[in-house]
């Protein structure tokens, strides 16, 4: 390769490709991809070069063209370009083959829909990395399409071709596999630069309504306090809180839901499943308390309340838990709605988390209690308990729960060899999750970082936080607070920007509809008796070789890839 000389290639997207690495020796420029009808396929280009000559860096897509005139459109086809953001350290207690690339150092995940470069008297890494994702219609026909990715550059240019197979059977719209990643509305208000409760604001909230529902993400974080500190109203009513609350008198409260219903219809209209209610506690004992108006004030003032146990608390959240349960019913919404406690109860909060568990469902036992928690004996006092992974047998044998009601979370732990989605990971352990679900049975998945835009305990600092410069939050696993970025320019796009990490996480919640599809024609006997033998020997290949154990899962690519390429094969076959 010459000094003037720019190299492309494409490859599958099961590993990253970092600014200063020099094109493949044999890196081809020709793709073959798999996929079913209504699923997302994702690859991408490498191009390497003069920093000079990559500045202006351009692609565009052909159509995707299949026999007898079908045609996937290039506008199914997004070409995005990765920006690279630092990692400061390497997540701990990780065998080296279990890393990916060189901490520190910058790291390719966010999806930017232009290239963000600077002027070219500045050296740029001379590897630019491109995210190609091809949207396969639900109504697209099985066949084979071809097209193009045409790149250009200063002065040159190439071609990578496409090869698309589509098989013969679609992705259920609707996942099988529960999965919340916390969605908090305060980032939203400080990186977008919005006032809450504005048509701006509900416009950016239906963009991450979307985006969340494109991901196969179906369970959303509904906070009932203010989404910031200010207690202003508006039209007689709190703006910054979903729940107007008023206080009528010395121990009475009135309710209203109209803003609640907005946020909730906004993430029905998207194919959410369920409704997250917000905590009701911090560490057990402490409340999380709302703006409250009186009449003849013109600021809502938070609840005075210090403990949980407080009599005067328990009225307040007694006459609460009523209001909802009836609101829910009315907008027949009771089946679809769960509440948390207190997030990770731990240690002392044992008599504080039972007695609120205890107090809330002898109000409402109708809805269910869900919490991440890290101990099993306070697994009994919520209907949904969410162990972190590398206790989620240990729960499931202690806690009396039937299997199917226990889900499993992971945050900055556990590290070493459990999956999880750090940015220094290779993106195989970021994608695995769903496996393990499918392969234990569970149920649901919870992460605390969507959007975390900020820094993280202990080691909170007065300058403004900004994800794409930091991506630690000061003290945590990199990547570990959020797989979303808010936009370069909220003044010219409120579009969210996607990641590398959230990218794969999408196809892991496809992967589970592939094993779910799998394992459903097997047991229906859907198929010729080799086919169905065959189908039966992908689900052992998977208990003993794809996912043997939580910890113990492959780390090979290829062979995950091969091996779903086989259940699409199987499942394509067993299709009538």
């Amino acid at each position: 390769m010459t000094d003037n000389e720019v190299r492309v290639w494409a490859q599958d997207s099961m590993s990253r490709i970092f600014p200063h690495q020099t094109a493949p020796r044999h890196g081809g420029r020709h793709i073959v991809l798999r996929a079913a009808r209504n699923e997302i396929e994702d690859f991408q280009v490498g191009v390497c070069g003069p920093p000079r000559r990559l500045d202006a860096l351009r692609a565009t897509a052909s159509p995707l063209k299949g026999p007898t005139g079908a045609v996937i459109p290039p506008e199914q086809i997004d070409i995005l370009f990765a920006d690279y953001v630092p990692v400061h350290w390497h997540s701990p207690d990780c065998a080296p083959d279990d890393l990916e690339g060189r901490a520190p150092g910058f790291y390719p995940d966010p999806l930017l829909p232009e290239l963000w470069r600077g002027v070219n008297r500045v050296q740029f890494p001379g590897t630019v990395s491109l995210w190609v994702r091809l949207r396969i219609p639900a109504e697209a026909a099985a066949a084979t399409y071809r097209g193009e990715i045409e790149i250009a550059w200063e002065g040159g240019g190439d071609t990578v071709t496409v090869e698309l197979h589509v098989w013969p059977f679609a992705l259920p719209r609707k996942s099988h596999l529960l999965m919340t990643n916390w969605f908090l509305p305060g980032p939203i208000l400080q990186f977008h630069r919005l006032q809450p409760m504005t048509e701006e604001f509900w416009q950016v909230i239906e963009l991450y309504a979307r985006n969340l529902a494109d991901h196969r993400q179906n369970v959303i974080l509904t906070p009932f306090t203010a989404l910031s500190g200010n207690g202003e109203l508006q039209d007689g009513r709190i703006r910054a809180q979903l729940v107007d609350v008023c206080q009528t008198g010395p121990d009475a409260y009135a309710f209203e839901f109209s803003t609640f219903d907005r946020w909730v219809e906004c993430f029905f209209r998207h194919g959410f499943e369920w409704i997250e209610g917000g905590h009701l506690a911090g560490a057990s004992e402490h409340p999380v308390l709302p703006m409250v108006r009186q009449s003849g004030r013109d600021q809502a003032q938070r609840l005075p309340f210090t403990s949980t146990r407080e009599p005067e608390y328990r009225t307040y959240l007694g006459q609460f838990l009523r209001a909802l349960r009836a609101h829910l019913t009315d907008r027949g919404w009771l089946d679809r709605f769960m509440l948390h406690l207190s997030d990770e109860p731990h240690g002392d909060q044992f008599e504080a988390y039972t007695g609120l568990s205890k107090f809330v469902k002898s109000i409402v036992p109708e809805i269910p209690l869900i919490d991440a928690m890290g101990a099993p004996e306070y697994a009994p006092y919520a209907d949904h308990p969410v162990p972190i992974e590398h206790r989620y047998e240990e729960f499931v044998q202690a806690s009396g729960k039937p299997q199917e009601q226990v889900w499993f979370y992971y945050c900055c732990a556990p590290t070493g060899p459990w999956p999880n989605r750090f940015l220094d990971y290779p993106l195989i352990r970021v994608r695995i999750f769903t496996w393990v679900a499918f392969r234990y049975g569970i149920p649901g998945f919870l992460h605390w970082g969507l959007n975390h835009w900020g820094w993280h305990r202990p080691f909170y600092r007065e300058e403004v936080y900004n994800p794409y410069d930091n991506t630690t939050g000061g003290t945590l696993q990199a990547g570990d607070s959020y797989v979303l970025y808010p936009p370069r320019m909220p003044s010219q796009s409120h579009a969210p920007v996607d990641s590398i990490r959230w990218e794969i996480i999408r196809k892991a919640m496809e992967d589970y509809e592939y094993l779910y599809l799998l394992r459903e024609r097997v047991a229906a006997g859907s198929g010729a008796a080799a086919d169905l033998e065959r189908g039966a020997a992908l689900l052992r290949e998977l208990e003993e070789e794809v996912v043997p154990d939580m910890a113990d899962y492959t780390r090979d690519a290829r062979y995950l890839a091969s091996f779903r390429r086989r259940v699409g094969d199987a499942i394509a076959r067993m299709t009538p």
